[in-house]
């Protein structure tokens, strides 16, 4: 049986813990560090994950390293800002990691994380798992069979709604380092794989310019006096988005966030409140080391129907369209009038069926040693967080930044 640890118990963490038996293995969670152990409990209780009778729980990471029964693998997913220093802590055990994106926040992170595990006998896997979706693994095939020749160029791009990124705990930008580091850092990974290529360059802009306004940071639906006539209240949710069964069912979504079960967990704030440090539209163009040229942009504004998520290749024999809210890709040929339409099956599970994939790379991980496709080092795992911390920094400093990092 499995022994897994996790540090910092957050829902992702969690999911990935209850995801542990889906091949038919017997593991249970023997130790848990988290500041909030009955937070903790309730989220392993909401996932169904196996937790063993005598479960440690520990509220720093040194009592977990003292404390803590000789494990399998050790899961890291608190807030961002903390997965490096976390990592580094935990490399001394020797035992399989797996970290959630993104590894770092700022440059001396990723720089102390590089180091730290460059020559490390300990593997850490990075939680990517658009690289290993099938639709990505499909996309791969088709590309190294040569039907689109060499890849030029890659546009990508990524529409979604910001609602759980300006209400949550993601809004705290020295939690997560901004959205180039939350959203965009699983799709520069998946682009830099199929290219593939080693980003050497980048430049980049971000703005906020749809959520913005002049309420104070912990304000909340309920006691808003706008909440009749605002374009994010309940009003406005109910009866022009009709989203809502009833005004009041609008409210409590927009106030309050709660389990599956209906359970209270804690206030949703206000999605214009004028604190809010994190941009809600942004964009890069990054130059491979190999001459191509992938540029990506992203915006948490459009919502419903004009959502979208996905790239297109441009090879000098043809092109390849990804589309991943809808599971096709799209193969067109620039030699003559060829036209390929694929859809693909991601399965029943998370991020389009990739966090199946980490799973099993995971568990291979921690019974042999193997190291995995993401692997920080040996996978290029790190390199993602890497541009996206020079993309935020180019885009606040009006600059190309080189992407690289200071050995020690």
């Amino acid at each position: 049986m499995l022994k897994i640890g996790i540090v910092g118990c957050g829902l992702q963490a969690a999911t990935i813990a209850s995801y542990l038996s889906v091949y038919g293995d017997e593991y249970e969670v023997v130790a848990v560090m988290d500041m909030n152990v009955p937070g903790s409990k309730a989220r392993m209780a909401q996932k169904g994950v196996k937790v063993a009778e005598n479960c440690i729980y520990t509220p720093d990471v040194a009592s977990f390293i003292a404390s803590a029964p000789k494990m399998d693998g050790i899961i890291i997913g608190t807030y961002c800002a903390s997965h490096t220093d976390i990592a580094c802590e935990l490399e001394k055990l020797h035992v399989p990691l797996y970290i959630e994106k993104p590894v770092a926040i700022d440059f001396a992170q990723v720089n102390k994380l590089y180091n730290t595990f460059k020559n490390s006998s300990t593997p850490i896997q990075v939680s990517l798992p658009m690289r290993l979706c099938p639709l990505t693994q499909e996309a791969k095939k088709i590309i190294e069979s040569g039907k689109i020749g060499k890849v030029c160029q890659v546009v990508g791009f990524e529409d979604t709604d910001g609602e759980v990124y300006f209400t949550t705990w993601f809004r705290d930008a020295d939690k997560t380092g901004g959205m180039f580091m939350q959203k965009a850092v699983h799709d520069i990974d998946y682009m830099l794989y199929l290219a593939k290529t080693v980003p050497a360059e980048v430049c980049a802009m971000r703005a906020k310019i749809h959520y913005v306004g002049d309420k104070a940071y912990e304000q909340t639906c309920d006691s808003c006096p706008d909440r009749y006539t605002c374009q994010h209240g309940p009003t406005f949710r109910f009866n022009e988005r009709g989203m809502a069964e009833s005004y009041e069912d609008a409210l409590d979504h927009l106030t309050t966030i709660r389990t599956p079960d209906g359970e209270f967990l804690r206030k949703r704030l206000c999605a214009v409140s004028k604190d809010i440090a994190i941009e809600d539209m942004g964009s890069c163009i990054i130059k491979g080391t190999n001459g191509v040229q992938i540029t990506h942009t992203q915006n948490f504004i459009a919502s419903c129907g004009a959502c979208r998520r996905g790239a297109r290749f441009v090879g000098s024999l043809g092109s390849l369209d990804i589309d991943f809210n809808h599971g096709t890709l799209c193969y067109m040929s620039s030699v003559n009038m060829d036209i390929v339409n694929y859809k693909v099956n991601g399965g029943k599970l998370s991020h389009y069926g990739g966090d199946r994939q980490l799973v099993a790379s995971f568990i291979r991980t921690m019974r042999t040693g193997e190291r995995g496709i993401t692997d920080l080092i040996k996978g290029d795992g790190i390199m993602s967080t890497l541009t996206c911390i020079a993309a935020r920094e180019s885009a606040d400093t009006g600059k190309f930044m080189k992407i690289a990092f200071t050995e020690e």
